[in-house]
């Protein structure tokens, strides 16, 4: 063993605890974030391979009513020119759903389909798919959060229900309510499967079905611009064919589909940035404390150097223990992150998105980026910084001379009317500059981690109060097509026995109107031969009158056996189908102007206080590659007692602050829009600050009714949704949906949720960070004054003392460090949060309480107070012999 080699297991003793400290932080980064990247990779893998395994739609439509058909027929048509298309039923109830045993009240609603073996095929983790029409089976996510579990009794629409089975859906891998909306919700919100008669029961119980046909194209590797084109043409054929389509949704766009997948790659990038980040930060540290070395054995290097050593043989020596430590860590840290902290953050996405059952696959991209990447990059950094160190003479080294120039050394001259003790703190701070600024970077890193860790739940808090409060009214209604809430009671009638009718099976309708059709036909021929008979008795005409009766009485047999099929469907006798058909046909359905009216009377006082308004959605493109925006644009009356203040009319357009403060318009610039199922383009002009209306987090658009339907070429009188602070009885068939507070309030709930545990994680990272970091460098400052220590103990001083003059320099500099990263930290918060949540609808205004930015500051601090305890006892050991020993 060689001299130099001798000396470094007593390096390691001397600075065990410098490069433990070192050791355990790489080490615990490298794992945890090896660990997540190879769950991440798994998740990716399984996800990728869904689309083949369970039979992932390419799209989905859904139309106001049950498309004939004659309509299916003309959209899967329209998409011949790409290899054909097929429409599968996805209809869906979203029901009510409570717990007869500790239901809390709240609102939970659970989107049920009638159990689907063609197109996304569920994926069962426990129990089987339901059999009998009394069971359900529902969302795995959804029974975790709200406590259930298979044999247990649910209510959904009022009708009980057994959970047979806990599974996931491929089309709902993240659970949005709706795919607008900013984040998942698992609590309140899930999916569930029963058989098709248990679907019909839940609509007899007031159920309202949404109309729902996915559709997959039979080459299924077309690209996203022939998909866009087909999947346009088919939006075309259906309203050619006067199906009124509300939504389009390609399986790209669909968040219940790529949201969970969007989710992994964000995080592992965001991940890979974090473990990039200590990295280079320890890879300074050991710069910092390997320069406190050499410095510290100047003479020691100048005698080697002069005693024959090459410079390549110190570097050698000096480099070998970090990259020892730094090899260690990575390969430790590598292989706990595989075996021990993947399942940990498999758990992290498994308790918010409904995924498949989980396996490893493989990955040694991710064993080099978190194993060989660190290492070198620390090894090849620590010796960029020892070549640099090392440029120096022998002599220099024996002068002591490697930190300056050449020459001696004379401090900087401060002012005689300064006191001895601060002239001695400002000399330990000028002589340490480059560990205190390097300290400086490490506590605002640390910091960073930690106010984000304390901010995200206000920022969370402060966004759902936001939405709250965006709600103008208690309910929110929205419409598939206007509803009339004023009538008479005729009128009532009239369109209850439409709507009645209408609830069957649109080709039984069919086929009754056409076997009235033939029945009139058949009739105006008997009396044709009944006149011409009369006019010209003979046998022949008299045999022709004869049969044209006979075939008149046969086509109302016909239309008989008809009505007598929808009298089954509607559990009633013939009679009352001729009374529903009379009261119906009383309705002008030729006439635009007429609408709907609503069945239930709410009376006269809801009614007058409930307020029609419009909306439609549009996109906006984000740029540079970050997707488009779905922003909503609201119709609403001028003097709208809901929206107060908003002045919309005379073709003033309003907008929300959150697009403001998202995108950042400027004063008179031309903002355009497109209607993605139209094809049209729109632009509106901000007007400046007078223009703007609501929170940060209102991403609206808003005009005058009259306005939006002039804009989008609707009927002057056309209106798709109600305000109301009461809460309204509309008919099933024409409600789309009821967004309340609580509804808002569920949103910014979940994502707490869904935050905690990696909350709690970020700010241990963060504490650990803060101690190892103040420790590392703040010792450097005790080791490299050990001298000074050492001579003042010589001329008396007490060991209190020694610490008064030495920790209250680095405490100083310290809370210097915490209070003036503070604005830095914020700053990169909130641009950080721009960043990563620009690609995402909505907009989320970063919200730093001033609690949370005290709390960094303490805990930064009081973290600090256990490594000055820690520096008190080092100084308490410095030995008077160090004074005595010879500089050269």
């Amino acid at each position: 063993m060689t001299p130099l080699a001798r000396r470094l297991p007593r390096e390691l003793k001397h600075n065990l605890g410098k490069y433990l400290g070192i050791f355990l932080l790489m080490c615990g980064s490298i794992a945890l974030t090896s660990g997540f990247l190879l769950a991440a990779h798994s998740i990716g893998c399984l996800i990728d391979g869904m689309r083949d395994e369970y039979a992932i739609e390419d799209g989905r439509v859904t139309t106001s009513f049950e498309a004939t058909d004659a309509q299916a027929k003309a959209a899967e048509d329209a998409a011949e020119g790409v290899g054909g298309v097929t429409l599968y039923k996805n209809f869906s109830i979203d029901a009510a759903i409570k717990k007869p045993a500790g239901d809390d009240g709240t609102k939970r609603t659970l989107r049920t389909y009638a159990h689907r073996t063609e197109v996304d095929l569920a994926s069962y983790c426990e129990g089987a798919e339901p059999q009998a029409d009394d069971e359900v089976a529902i969302d795995r996510v959804f029974a975790t959060n709200n406590g259930l579990a298979v044999g247990d009794t649910v209510e959904l629409e009022g009708r009980a229900y057994t959970i047979c089975g806990i599974m996931t859906q491929p089309d709902s891998q993240a659970l949005f309510l709706d795919n607008s909306d900013f984040t998942i919700n698992t609590v309140t919100y899930g999916v569930a499967e029963v058989t098709d008669t248990g679907f019909a029961a839940l609509e007899d119980a007031g159920g309202a079905p949404t109309y729902t046909y996915s559709f997959v194209f039979n080459n299924r590797g077309l690209s996203v611009a022939d998909r866009t084109d087909a999947e346009k043409d088919m939006v075309d054929a259906l309203t050619d064919a006067d199906a009124r389509v509300d939504d389009l949704i390609d399986a790209d766009s669909n968040q219940g589909i790529g949201y969970a997948r969007d989710d992994v790659d964000g995080d592992s990038v965001m991940w890979t940035t974090l473990l990039d980040i200590i990295i280079v930060i320890m890879a300074f540290v050991f710069v910092v404390l390997t320069d406190s070395t050499i410095e510290e054995e100047s003479a020691i290097i100048g005698t080697l150097l002069a005693s024959g050593y090459r410079k390549c043989e110190i570097v050698l020596h000096y480099l070998t223990l970090p990259a020892i430590v730094g090899i260690l860590a990575a390969l430790l840290g590598t292989a706990l992150g595989v075996s021990v902290f993947t399942e940990p953050m498999r758990s992290l996405y498994y308790g918010s998105y409904s995924l498949p059952p989980f396996h490893v696959f493989w990955s040694w991209e991710i064993i080099v980026k978190c194993a060989v990447v660190p290492a070198a990059a620390l090894i090849l950094i620590t010796l960029a910084g020892l070549l640099r160190k090392m440029g120096k003479t022998p002599l220099q080294f024996l002068r002591h001379e490697a930190s300056g120039k050449a020459g001696t050394k004379r401090g900087l001259q401060l002012p005689e009317r300064i006191g001895f003790v601060s002239r001695f703190r400002l000399r330990v701070f000028l002589r340490d500059l480059g560990n205190f600024a390097t300290l400086f970077v490490g506590i605002a890193f640390a910091s960073l981690l930690l106010l984000f860790g304390l901010a995200i739940l206000p920022t969370m808090t402060h966004y759902a109060d936001n939405l709250e409060t965006s709600l103008v009214a208690a309910h929110q209604y929205t419409l598939k097509a206007p509803l009339e809430l004023e009538g008479t009671a005729e009128e009532r009638e009239q369109w209850a026995a439409l709507d009645r009718l209408q609830s069957v099976d649109g080709a039984l309708l069919t086929a009754a109107e056409d076997a009235q059709d033939e029945l009139d036909d058949a009739a105006d021929a008997a009396q044709a031969a009944a006149e011409a008979a009369m006019a010209s008795p003979s046998a022949a005409s008299m045999q022709a009158a004869s049969d044209a009766l006979e075939e008149a009485q046969d086509k109302k047999d016909a239309l008989y056996a008809r009505l007598d099929d929808i009298a089954d469907a509607l559990g009633c006798d013939r009679d009352e189908i001729i009374d529903l058909i009379d009261d119906a046909s009383d309705i002008d359905a030729d006439n635009d102007d007429i609408h709907p009216v609503n069945t239930t009377d709410n009376g006269a006082e809801k009614i007058a206080q409930a307020e029609k308004y419009t909306v439609y959605q549009l996109q906006y493109d984000r740029g540079e590659g970050n997707g488009v925006e779905t922003v909503t644009i609201y119709g609403v009356s001028p003097d709208s007692r809901y929206w107060k203040g908003l002045g919309v009319g005379d073709g003033r357009v309003v907008f929300g602050r959150g697009l403001l403060d998202k995108f950042g318009w400027r004063q008179g610039q031309k903002v355009g829009f497109h209607d993605k199922y139209e094809d049209k383009d729109y632009s509106f002009e901000y007007a400046g600050d007078n223009s703007a209306w609501g929170s940060k987090s209102d991403m609206n658009v808003y005009m005058s009714i009259d306005d939006f339907n002039e804009l989008f070429g609707n009927d002057p009188s056309y209106f798709n949704g109600y305000v109301s602070d009461e809460e309204l009885d509309l008919d099933s068939r024409y409600f789309a949906g009821d967004t309340t507070p609580d509804d808002m309030r569920a949103v910014g709930d979940q994502f707490i949720g869904m935050m905690s545990d990696l909350i709690g994680m970020m700010v241990g990272l963060s504490v650990f960070i803060f101690l190892l970091f103040m420790y590392l460098l703040t010792k450097a400052v005790i080791d490299r004054g050990a001298r000074s220590i050492s001579y003042m103990k010589v001329f008396g001083y007490r060991d209190g003392e020694i610490s008064h003059l030495y920790i209250r320099s680095i405490t100083l500099c310290v809370m210097a460090a915490l209070l003036l990263s503070q604005p830095v930290i914020i700053g990169s918060l909130t641009a950080i949060f721009r960043s990563m949540l620009l690609a995402y609808n909505g907009n989320i205004e970063i919200y730093v309480p001033w609690w949370s930015i005290a709390a960094c500051v303490g805990i930064g601090f009081a973290t600090y107070l256990v490594v000055a305890l820690l520096h008190t006892r080092s100084i308490r050991r410095v030995s008077l012999s160090e004074a005595l020993k010879v500089q050269e």
